[in-house]
């Protein structure tokens, strides 16, 4: 298995699903964002309303709870279980949040091309991360960590902040941007005292 080939693929897989979900003008309204040099990379944008989006993250949760789920399961060092297990109680407190959002707006979220691509994207590394043990996996999943915090970072503060009107999505947005932020650091700091490749 080539170590650096898994971690370009999974930073790729996973650039493309922050970047390709979340510049999608989402949380803007359930009215088509205008077509612009921003919103034309993706085949979905055209036709993305909240409600697909809010399905969208629903997956993406429920995927990162699988992919951190099977870390916590893998890994031998105390310090990756740990980091996992953070990761999945912060991504159920987020399914939680976001559901309620959902009820109150009563929007009905269903699947749509995004979620579908977060699943293929999600099960394709869960079946790669399978295949590693001890600190091969530990290296591959905390790399995959890292690539992931920093393009959800960029999409964040470049696409979803600046394009979110709603009050309460907003602060939302905010406090998911913090905690992936806390995240980012808390795998740099982590990949930091793992062993080195041979």
């Amino acid at each position: 298995m080539d170590f650096m080939r898994l971690h370009s693929v999974r930073h790729t897989a996973r650039a493309l699903l922050a970047c390709g979900l979340l510049a999608t003008g989402a949380c803007k309204s359930e009215t088509p964002p205008a077509q612009s040099a921003q919103t034309t990379g993706a085949a979905t944008t055209t036709n993305f309303t909240v409600a697909d989006t809010f399905h969208a993250l629903a997956t993406l949760h429920t995927k990162e709870i699988e992919i951190n789920t099977l870390a916590e399961r893998t890994t031998t060092d105390p310090r990756v279980k740990a980091f996992a297990q953070s990761v999945v109680q912060d991504h159920r407190l987020r399914m939680q949040k976001d559901a309620q959002i959902v009820g109150r707006m009563g929007l009905k979220p269903t699947d749509n091309e995004v979620s579908q691509r977060i699943r293929a994207i999600a099960d394709d590394e869960m079946s790669k991360m399978s295949s590693l043990s001890g600190s091969a996996f530990d290296r591959a999943y905390i790399d995959g960590e890292i690539g992931y915090y920093r393009s959800v970072l960029d999409a964040f503060d470049h696409q979803l902040l600046p394009n979110t009107k709603d009050p309460e999505i907003r602060a939302e947005l905010i406090s998911a941007r913090n905690r992936a932020n806390d995240h980012l650091k808390e795998a740099q700091d982590l990949r930091g005292m793992l062993v080195p490749a041979q």
